[in-house]
């Protein structure tokens, strides 16, 4: 099977994304013990082997040695599990229910922390302190530890994911490393393990039942770990500045749902661009918003310089363009021009709703800095294709679409297709309930937060369209309730901060603890 190199944080997403979809973390770590275990019978046999010395940390890792541990007593190796730590500074919830099993099991000994005698008589060692959870140069007990493991003359020493001191995306060591005959990383290898073969020896790759699946479509792993959270040293500013351009005489609401849900996905300052005959009306609806008259009833070509000196002059960090514009001509003329100034500058785009007319397929390039947001009738008018409403059909057009414009497409549709520099996800939350005028402003404001959050088109469309239908849903199915604009924006702030657990309570029924 060909490995793709995945970084920490990717894996993180696919964890906690396979938990999205009823896979328990507890057994994907049984499954990854086990590989481990199996990995050390397939190269020396009980009877040889000696003693099998186990060193487990308190984390994740460590949760998978112990449970190679216990597969090779059962097959008759003679093991001892040294511990790092005291098992009761163990937070990990899976690792402290492979603890509360083994200290049940006669077959295991358990040594007392950071014990390195049994290191030295060692007839394998498996390494389960760290893994992926590197953070600079190892301090004690974890230094002593790798340094007698490394002095050890065990006839085979296995890694468990990462030799613990490797930086698995870097390959770098900062001070000492574990050095492992072989390594058995989990579902794809890690590209700091390609960089240095010394350390990780001969390098296995285990299938932990981790599914297409976890990656095809978003889910609460990409919010946790792909949606910056604010510093401890936060000030105003840091959690994102965005500014929404759009409103007209007839579309007052649709900016205004933009910048509120914009603040309830954590952005802290939204800037709302109107024309100065609406400002009052779209002032009324949040005084959260710092909303900015530009004289006329709408918005025309003589704006363009004005409002693209606003963006500059505020530091916004991302410009959503579009919402309740108005198709005016030369409103259309005013949104195409501006979306190619900003991008041309640096900035990071979401264009929605009316400006998406602006567009000139074929012609545009938006240096991919920019998410299109088009419902399947929006992209036939932009781009000319049809849909078939099939996602797994579809999402080639879109693709193509994406790559010809250099921008990220959002296609909303029951099943949304995120498309950007030749890659696709899919987002299946969201309902039909969610038909309400106002929704997709609400998403917008959820996008243009994460792409100012992260400066990711890509992140932004995928996250934005999952966290907006996980609302939508959460509503519907939790709290049986109408997915209105307003009350998904009341809703986003506990998604925001605890995604995983109303994925949970809301597909799979489960109160996580």
């Amino acid at each position: 099977m060909l490995s793709i190199p995945i970084t920490t944080r990717e894996m993180r997403v696919l964890e906690v994304n396979a938990v999205g979809l009823g896979i328990p973390l507890r057994l994907l770590m049984e499954v990854a013990g086990a590989s481990v275990a199996k990995a050390v019978e397939s190269r020396i046999q009980p009877e040889e082997a000696g003693e099998v010395v186990v060193l487990a940390g308190k984390g994740g890792n460590g949760g998978d040695a112990l449970v190679a541990s216990r597969f090779l007593a059962g097959r008759g190796y003679s093991v001892t599990v040294v511990p790092a730590y005291s098992f009761e500074l163990v937070g990990h919830p899976d690792t402290r229910a492979n603890i509360d099993i083994l200290m049940k099991l006669s077959t295991v000994r358990v040594c007392k922390p950071a014990d390195i005698r049994p290191i030295r008589d060692a007839g394998v060692v498996i390494d389960g302190l760290l893994g992926t959870g590197v953070r600079g140069e190892l301090r004690d007990p974890l230094k002593t530890i790798v340094e007698e493991a490394n002095k050890s003359k065990a006839k085979l020493k296995v890694a468990v994911d990462t030799p613990t001191g490797l930086n698995p995306d870097t390959g770098e060591v900062h001070g000492v490393a574990f050095k492992a005959d072989v390594t058995v990383t989990f579902h794809d290898v890690k590209p700091g393990l390609l960089e240095r073969p010394d350390l990780t020896g001969e390098v296995i790759v285990s299938n932990i039942g981790i599914p297409k699946e976890a990656w095809l479509y978003v889910g609460p792993g990409d919010v946790i770990h792909r949606l910056p959270k604010k510093p401890s040293d936060a000030y105003k500013g840091v959690g994102g500045r965005i500014l929404v351009v759009g409103g007209s005489e007839r579309f007052t609401g649709a900016p205004a749902f933009v910048g509120t849900a914009a603040i309830a996905t954590g952005a802290d300052l939204a800037f709302i661009a109107v024309p100065e005959a609406v400002r009052d009306i779209v002032a009324s609806y949040n005084p959260e918003l710092i909303t900015i008259a530009l004289p006329s009833k709408h918005f025309n070509p003589e704006h363009i310089n004005e409002v693209t000196k606003l963006a500059k002059e505020l530091r916004v960090h991302a410009v959503a363009v579009g919402p309740g514009l108005g198709r005016e001509r030369d409103t259309l003329e005013f949104a195409h021009e501006l979306i190619l100034r900003l991008v041309e500058q640096g900035m990071h785009v979401v264009v929605d709703a009316d400006a998406l007319r602006s567009i000139k397929f074929g012609a545009d390039r938006l240096g991919w800095r920019a998410v299109l947001t088009p419902h399947r009738g929006e992209f036939k008018a932009m781009t000319g294709a049809e849909l078939e409403g099939c996602p797994s059909t579809d999402a080639g057009k879109v693709v193509e679409a994406s790559s010809k414009l250099e921008a990220a497409i959002l296609l909303k549709a029951p099943v949304d297709i995120i498309a950007f520099k030749g890659k696709y996800r899919l987002n299946r939350t969201g309902n039909p309930g969610m038909s309400v005028g106002g929704t997709g402003d609400v998403l917008t404001g959820i996008v243009v937060t994460a792409l100012a959050k992260t400066e990711d088109p890509f992140t932004a469309a995928s996250v934005g369209a999952y966290l907006n239908g996980l609302a939508g849903d959460y509503l519907s199915k939790v709290l049986q309730d109408i997915p209105t604009p307003t009350k998904l924006v009341d809703v986003l702030p506990a998604i925001v901060n605890n995604p995983l657990r109303i994925h949970l309570r809301t597909y799979l029924g489960i109160e996580e603890e």
